[in-house]
């Protein structure tokens, strides 16, 4: 790091060279082959001299270690040595002579004995083919590339290496996509880009549906005992871990196969192979949907298009290549793409970033005031009425977004948006920048993370009874939520069974139990609380309850098999970004995981009188026989456009009983903490702490009574997209 680069690469080759004077091909011919390595890359890095000279020298000393490295004393090194050369020669545009050598180094890394550097080879290898445009070879390299990276994932030991395996697979992903769009096939792309989506999200929910209740009868057991068992062979046998890239001499002397052990071991793993698929097809015949989760086998196209129910319904699904974002628009009867040329990674997903999340994260008034400008400005990078042009007879969307599009509130994007700025007054532009209203007057929308999860809940079992539960306002500072909490027990006609209510039930043994309850297990949970996003730890996403928080690592691994819909009436609930395997890990997420067939999650942190609004909304347009998505999009249409005489109408004098009563609440609860002081059964400590959330909770409640006559007065005083636009639908519509 230190010094001028070039210097320390002149320094470096004298020291390999000085080297050599002991390390004798005579006397250490292992050693001295790995210095021959080193002095190649060295020399293939070099700054100073002339550039083609050095390249003559770095192939002479590959070449010289080749004499060493055989093919039959040390096929590993000599793969790794090949591959190298591969490299070289495909810096330099020599393509012919690349392809050679990748060619002879994946004569020894196969996926079934050298996954990963059969990944990294075969990647090279497509990339060569990719930019000659011969787009079926690169396919055929790319494809045996994608295969190595699932193997080497599925041995992985840590979530860290799958990802790490995950960053060095996306881009043949990506190039896969793109060869099958320039050859014309759409519909192999669209399965290509679903094998790279949400892949941590698809194991949870395959593992969680195996069997949802631990039942497993004592046959499977013993087969998937013996799958299980097979597995662990395999993975014995195949080398997970690449040659050191510093080829050094100690590697030489301690990862030494030979070519004989290298053809046994291959020789094994396709033995183990065949009776593995052979124990599987035993547990086909007891269980094809347990076979099937339990050996993933890539969605095909025909079964996503079997996922729509209905003529009028189109999937979207969105895909960012280095170039270009890729909308594929799939229907029942065809599939077709529309192409945002020039919105790739850094002018599209990084721009999302910037512009929408580090605003959001860093300073939420900003990004408040932005919100409109931003999400016009998507709408244009989109070519939205284009797109929507595309959709004749549609009337239905589902939408599977990608990276950061997963935070954008779709059903806000405008059609024919007004362009982009301030007016010539400097003032901002009006909240609505569509001449043609929003994608969400035109469809109704629901989401999926993926084909593959949107086939989970499909195939979960129907339920044939519907039992509501809740969790209400466990901390106490959630007026709103009590509002809605009560509108929905009254409108479900809900005992206290069913109710976990303020500090006292609202507890992580509350929510136990209510989802314990069997009698009648509740399949639709209304949850109105706090929660938190943790986009740094997203497994650290929290519900909050009065006695501790409800994490996303815990749900990840709970069984709710009765769980039917759960509406998160929270803020961020679908919060969450990834850069790399688009696996968006959020509160809703996890409880698809865990079993429901649909969420209702927040992509931000929502207004506690417009959330209370909507709910009472949304549960109304349930209560009449809508579904989910099409009474999500009722509800925000009727919030948006609530005229402030209708709410004074309708809601204001309820609103300001039900928070004058709450206040006293509080009050009572300030002073009942101060007696509980005096007579020693709780500390100063908690004693302070909770008068402060009550007092904040009191302040906040006549806060909100303040603020009902002002929404009175306003025309439309929830029309601003972030009252409405934050709730989403998942999975079922």
């Amino acid at each position: 790091i230190r010094g001028e680069r070039a210097a320390n690469l002149e320094q470096a080759i004298e020291c390999f060279q000085l080297a050599l004077s002991v390390r004798t091909l005579d006397a250490y011919p292992e050693q001295w082959a790995a210095t021959q390595m080193n002095l190649a890359a060295a020399y293939s890095d070099r700054i100073r001299g002339e550039r083609a000279a050095n390249l003559e020298l770095s192939i002479a000393c590959y070449q010289l270690a080749l004499s060493i490295r055989t093919f039959d004393a040390y096929p590993e090194q000599w793969a790794m040595t090949q591959e190298n050369l591969a490299i070289l020669y495909a810096g330099e545009g020599k393509n012919e002579e690349a392809i050679h050598h990748y060619q002879q180094a994946l004569t020894i890394f196969t996926p079934a004995t050298f996954p990963i550097n059969a990944l990294k080879a075969n990647r090279g290898l497509g990339n060569i083919y990719f930019t000659q445009g011969e787009w079926q070879l690169a396919i055929d390299a790319y494809a045996v590339a994608i295969d190595a990276a699932e193997t080497s994932r599925n041995w992985a030991n840590d979530k860290d290496e799958r990802q790490r395996i995950i960053r060095e697979a996306i881009s043949v992903y990506e190039h896969t996509i793109q060869a099958y769009i320039n050859l014309g096939r759409i519909d192999l792309a669209i399965t290509t880009s679903e094998r790279a989506r949400s892949r941590q999200l698809v194991d949870f929910m395959r593992t969680n549906d195996l069997y949802p209740d631990a039942e497993i009868p004592e046959q499977v057991q013993t087969y998937l005992a013996e799958y299980e068992a097979l597995e662990r062979q395999i993975q014995a046998q195949q080398f997970l871990e690449p040659p050191d890239s510093s080829n050094s001499a100690r590697q030489l002397t301690t990862s030494h196969r030979t070519s004989r052990a290298i053809a046994k071991a291959s020789e094994a793993v396709r033995g183990l192979e065949a009776q593995k698929q052979a124990v599987w097809r035993k547990i086909w015949a007891l269980d094809p949907e347990l076979a099937t989760k339990r050996q993933i086998v890539p969605i095909e196209f025909t079964t996503i298009q079997g996922l729509i129910t209905a003529p009028n319904t189109a999937i979207l699904s969105f895909y960012t290549t280095d170039d270009d974002t890729h909308i594929f628009i799939i229907t029942p009867d065809r599939a077709q793409i529309h192409t945002c040329t020039g919105q790739g990674w850094e002018q599209f997903q990084t721009w999302l970033q910037e512009s929408w999340l580090n605003p959001y994260l860093n300073n939420k008034s900003n990004w408040l005031a932005q919100i409109p400008t931003i999400l016009s400005e998507v709408a244009q990078r989109l070519e939205l009425d284009t797109l929507v042009s595309k959709l004749n007879g549609i009337t239905d969307l589902v939408i599977i977004p990608h990276l950061f599009l997963h935070q954008i509130p779709f059903a806000a994007l405008p059609l024919n948006p007004l362009q982009v700025g301030v007016n010539p007054v400097g003032e901002a532009l009006p909240q609505e920048l569509g001449r043609g209203g929003s994608l969400g007057d035109r469809f109704t929308i629901h989401y999926t993370p993926s084909c593959q999860i949107l086939k989970y809940c499909h195939d979960r079992p129907r339920l044939d009874r519907i039992q509501h539960g809740t969790i209400e306002n466990a901390d106490g500072t959630l007026p709103g939520a009590e509002f809605e909490g009560a509108f929905v027990a009254n409108l479900f006609k809900l005992d206290n069974l069913y109710r976990r209510q303020g500090r006292s039930q609202a507890t992580i043994a509350g929510f136990q139990s209510l989802m314990a309850t069997t009698d009648l297990p509740v399949t639709n949970l209304h949850f109105a609380n706090h929660a938190s996003s943790r986009l740094d730890a997203p497994l650290e996403s929290s519900l909050q309850l009065a006695d501790g928080n409800l994490g996303l690592d815990r749900l990840m691994i709970s069984r709710y098999p009765h769980l039917h819909e759960v509406f998160l009436s929270c803020c961020e609930t679908h919060l969450g970004a990834t850069k790399i395997t688009d696996d968006i890990l959020t509160i809703g997420t996890g409880f698809l995981c865990a079993g429901a067939r649909s969420v209702i999650s927040t992509l931000w942190s929502v207004n506690d009188l417009a959330t209370a609004l909507f709910s009472i909304f949304y549960y109304q347009n349930r209560h009449g026989g809508y579904d989910r998505a099409k009474s999500l999009k009722m509800a925000q249409v009727r919030l948006r456009n609530l005229p402030g005489e209708e709410f004074k109408l309708n809601f204001r004098d309820d609103l300001e009983r039900h928070l004058q009563a709450y206040a006293k609440v509080n009050k009572a609860d300030r002073s009942e903490l101060d007696a509980q002081f005096d007579r020693g059964e709780i500390d100063a400590g908690k004693r302070d702490r909770d008068k402060a959330r009550l007092t904040q909770a009191y302040n906040d409640a006549f806060d909100m009574i303040d603020s009902l006559d002002g929404h009175c007065e306003k025309d439309r005083p929830f029309n601003h997209p972030h009252y409405w636009a934050g709730f989403i639908c998942q999975g079922l519509a």
